[in-house]
């Protein structure tokens, strides 16, 4: 994980919580992460996804520390996600596979200064660069109609 050259202001992001190490592992070591389509946010699309880290992640915790490229959108079953975990109560349940290009590090890692229950939040990446708190990621205007289907991002490669 090296650092490239960073994404244009505009670009939009979705900060996604990562509950677990092993889901950071899962997104940087196999390309992709899981949201369940009954929870999916209405600003789901977006040029890349960040990843805010819980208590579960010690020194690290609450903070977005990493980021990476949205390449596509695809439905499967939880089950077909994590083979390993077939009697999981959700394992029927569909979820969305957001495949990525590789992790990348923020040049500042943004800290949450209290605990904050965060699932998604929509932003742009020039709100994500200059963000000295978590609490600063969220957009205060939003444009309308900007989810999955209404960008038409459903199904389709983003390569």
């Amino acid at each position: 994980m090296h650092q490239h050259e960073l994404p244009d202001d505009d670009a939009t992001v979705l900060v996604a919580v990562v509950p677990r190490p092993r889901d950071l592992a899962l997104a940087r070591d196999e390309g992709w992460y899981r949201v369940p389509l009954a929870r999916v946010p209405p600003r789901f699309a977006a040029d890349y996804l960040a990843f805010y880290q819980t208590g579960a992640f010690g020194p690290e915790r609450w903070s977005v520390r990493w980021y990476a490229p949205v390449l596509r959108y695809r439905v499967a079953t939880r089950l077909e996600l994590l083979p390993a975990e077939r009697s999981h109560p959700r394992a029927h349940e569909r979820y969305y596979r957001v495949e990525l290009g590789p992790l990348q590090a923020l040049p500042l890692p943004v800290p949450a200064a209290r605990l904050r229950r965060v699932v998604f939040i929509a932003t742009n990446f020039g709100q994500l660069r200059r963000a000295t708190d978590v609490r600063e990621l969220w957009c205060p205007r939003e444009p309308p109609g900007d989810d999955l289907w209404g960008a038409g991002l459903a199904g389709r490669s983003l390569r």
